[in-house]
């Protein structure tokens, strides 16, 4: 469910100075966070372990021997990313630029020797007054284009796709996404909408203050519109995400699935997130019968006190 479409939402855009960028959170002592993908019978899917030092994410390891490793800058924001085979041969090279304020201003992303698959990819994010404007290239071609507007609370209201075929439209309720649904050049609804539910507990800690920094929520936002990792839509909003659902029109067969995901929190002694559970199941719009197994995902935080 984690890579079935990006539908992305929102933050405010916030202004810091130069000695708050990296300044994003207290001392976490976090040491590691272990995710496992579960199939219904518990067997392991894949897995990955993410590790820290002085505060800092260095390396993740995955299931399959990958590794990437993890350097920062002077703002103590994440400036490269580089991902290795099991061999130790460079696949991925991913940049990141900065303006002054910590956000995102430039991602590159370059195809290492042993990667089959050749990219040159560059995005590059201009913030205005009312909008953020993003210009995707990849080697020679022409770029291609999307805006997002802000509404008066400084919020994403209306996403236009790269096509231009497409937008999205965005409906918050006390600081929370509620909804997202998309629509063609017409205004027609299209059939696909994500909607959320909320749990009361404060979205206010999260490893990813730890790459980048206050504006991490915006910031990881962002890297989404190169990986298409819809567990972003976690770190959107001003609570935690207890559930959300997704439903998926396929107009060329006129059926829609549903994809519900609910969202279970465990916290330490220390008021510190020491698990967190994300329950999937893949539901069919027009029987309401499960046509998948459902997928557990567990993150499991371990701190070095």
């Amino acid at each position: 469910m984690k890579k079935l479409i990006a539908l992305f939402a929102v933050l405010a855009i916030v202004s810091c100075s130069n000695e708050e960028i990296g300044d994003a959170s207290t001392k976490t002592n976090l040491s590691s966070v272990k995710i496992t993908d579960y199939s219904k019978n518990t067997e392991i899917l894949s897995s990955q372990e993410l590790f820290f030092e002085n505060e800092k994410l260095t390396t993740i390891k995955y299931f399959d021997d990958r590794i990437s490793d993890y350097t920062y800058n002077n703002q103590n924001l994440v400036s490269k990313i580089i991902d290795y085979n099991p061999d130790g041969e460079i696949l991925i090279t991913t940049t990141f630029l900065y303006n002054t304020t910590g956000k995102i201003s430039e991602i590159t992303r370059i195809s290492g020797p042993a990667n089959d698959e050749i990219l040159n990819n560059k995005f590059v994010f201009t913030y205005l007054a009312g909008k953020l404007l993003l210009a995707k290239s990849s080697g020679n071609n022409p770029a291609e284009h999307s805006e997002i507007s802000l509404n008066s609370n400084n919020q994403f209201e209306k996403q236009t796709m790269f096509s231009g075929a497409l937008y999205y439209k965005y409906n918050f309720v006390n600081g929370n996404l509620e909804k997202c649904a998309e629509f063609d050049n017409n205004g027609n609804l299209t059939g696909n909408v994500r909607s959320y539910k909320y749990t009361n507990l404060p979205n206010i800690d999260s490893y990813k203050k730890l790459l980048f920094g206050n504006e991490w929520k915006l910031n990881n936002f962002l890297c989404s519109f190169y990986n298409s990792n819809s567990t972003v839509f976690l770190d959107l909003s001003e609570n935690l995400v207890s559930e959300d659902v997704l439903t998926f029109f396929h107009a060329s067969s006129n059926y829609t699935v549903t994809y519900r995901t609910k969202t279970d929190y465990i916290f330490d002694s220390s008021n510190r997130m020491s698990k967190m559970t994300e329950n999937n199941t893949i539901e069919s719009g027009t029987t309401s019968t499960t046509i998948r197994p459902s997928i557990k995902t567990e993150f499991v935080f371990t701190y070095k006190d």
